[in-house]
């Protein structure tokens, strides 16, 4: 955390920044554009222009929500061609600014950090960012909805991109980060809000195919957890559950043999779901 106390941006160069971020946005010419994009290409130059767009992103609370998640952005495409190569004070400066906005008050806020955040796993891997898994385990353990969420948006873009960095071995841990989510995420299966349950299953079913030791040990707790989900009233969680379902057909049907009379009269009700998507995605179970 020592970078974060070190370094400092300057204020015009804060300033020119946001002006080109803010014109980035609006509308304008092809012309005007071009000239945009070549004078952020002239500043990202500077080795710690990075930083200055984790601090807009992080802590440019004056400015527009829309001018904070250009530099989001801006940062997230830097990071995937120049991270490896940033200076180790600058990567650190970057990730102690991300933390804490896990669980910014704005939601497009929040999805950008867990989008940056997932590229900084896939480029550093979960050993190069010991602070992060603490971190998301504070947020989901957390009582306020904007923390649980923002930690459970980062979670499942990392499940997405490279969900085997869960299901290995980090030395300090006494476990892997699988054995430590995976009930904080069966948990939030029987959660109020649809967003944390389409979030939780959404991160499980990534690891249907992989199969991790975990996931097979609990596995009675996760088809319990389908089950209760299976008329759920969000439209974008009963799709989740049809996925699940025809994963697990299709890799463990083992699992559901038990299951099989009322797993298809479900199926078949599913099959006319009122959401076309729901239905559609229940007709790859046949």
């Amino acid at each position: 955390m020592a970078a974060s106390a070190s370094w400092q941006p300057q204020e015009e160069g804060f300033r020119e920044i946001c002006a080109l971020l803010e014109h980035q946005i609006s509308p304008t010419s092809a012309a005007d554009k071009s000239q945009i994009w070549q004078k952020l290409e002239n500043f990202s130059h500077f080795p710690d222009f990075n930083n200055y767009l984790a601090f807009i992103l992080a802590r440019a609370e004056g400015k527009s929500v829309e001018i904070r998640q250009a530099a989001g952005l801006l940062l997230k495409n830097n990071l995937r061609s120049s991270y490896k190569s940033m200076a180790p004070a600058n990567q650190q400066y970057i990730k102690s600014e991300l933390l804490p906005c896990l669980g910014a008050a704005d939601r497009h806020i929040r999805s950008t950090v867990g989008t940056i955040v997932s590229v900084v796993v896939q480029l550093g891997g979960i050993l190069g960012w010991p602070e992060l898994l603490q971190a998301l385990v504070n947020c989901l353990d957390n009582s306020d909805l904007n923390h649980m969420e923002g930690a459970m948006d980062a979670l499942s873009k990392i499940c997405e991109d490279v969900p085997q960095v869960l299901d290995s071995d980090v030395p300090g841990l006494s476990e892997r980060p699988i054995n430590i989510f995976l009930p904080r995420l069966f948990q939030f299966f029987r959660s109020p809000h649809a967003s944390l349950r389409k979030l939780s299953l959404g991160c499980v079913n990534q690891y249907i195919m992989l199969m991790p030791a975990a996931l097979y040990a609990s596995m009675d707790q996760y088809l319990q957890g389908l089950f209760i989900l299976a008329n759920d009233s969000a439209a974008e969680v009963r799709k989740l559950v049809c996925a699940a379902f025809v994963q697990l057909i299709e890799v463990r049907p083992s699992f559901l043999e038990p299951h099989l009379r009322n797993l298809i009269e479900y199926m078949l009700q599913v099959n006319k779901d009122s959401d076309d998507e729901v239905a559609l995605e229940a007709c790859e179970f046949w």
